[in-house]
């Protein structure tokens, strides 16, 4: 009977210490956006009425690379599926974690589009902050973006 109660608590233990596992974050919504709950291949995604949206993709850092490498990926792929790149820079959030923007447009439907992709590298995953839209309603909501991006903590 003790070794019934004892596997029973063990089982529970491992259960609990499971609903914790899997790549983790932490971000707050910007202002002036809604989280959408279908969310398919992201780990979060709001959009503004506006059509500006906000995401984040969280991938295995396999092959183990630092973020000079996963910035140059994302930026040769960009590149080549015909999107501009106007600017990158380094940032570092409250928290401390340092990543790397980068910045371009691209014309979509006679409008030009901006695009930010913001990259942060932990041992285990990469995380993406992507962020897009319309480049005029994208300028009106930038500020809440840049404040929500300062506020990310990678897990």
């Amino acid at each position: 009977m003790k070794r019934n109660v004892s596997m029973l608590l063990l089982c529970l233990a491992a259960s609990l210490l499971g609903i914790g596992c899997g790549p983790g974050f932490k971000l707050n919504t910007p202002d002036g956006f809604v989280e959408l709950e279908d969310q398919d291949e992201y780990a979060f995604r709001a959009t503004t009425a506006q059509g500006v949206v906000m995401s984040v993709r969280v991938e295995p850092n396999r092959p183990k690379g630092n973020l000079s490498f996963w910035t140059d990926a994302i930026d040769l792929k960009l590149r080549n599926i015909g999107y501009t790149a106007e600017a990158s820079r380094e940032v570092k959030t409250k928290s401390g974690a340092v990543g790397k923007q980068l910045r371009y447009t691209r014309t979509i439907y006679d409008r030009p589009h901006i695009f930010w992709l913001t990259v942060f590298v932990t041992d285990a995953d990469v995380f993406v902050l992507e962020t897009g839209g319309d480049a005029r309603e994208f300028d009106k909501a930038k500020d809440e973006v840049g404040k929500a991006i300062e506020g990310f903590v990678p897990g």
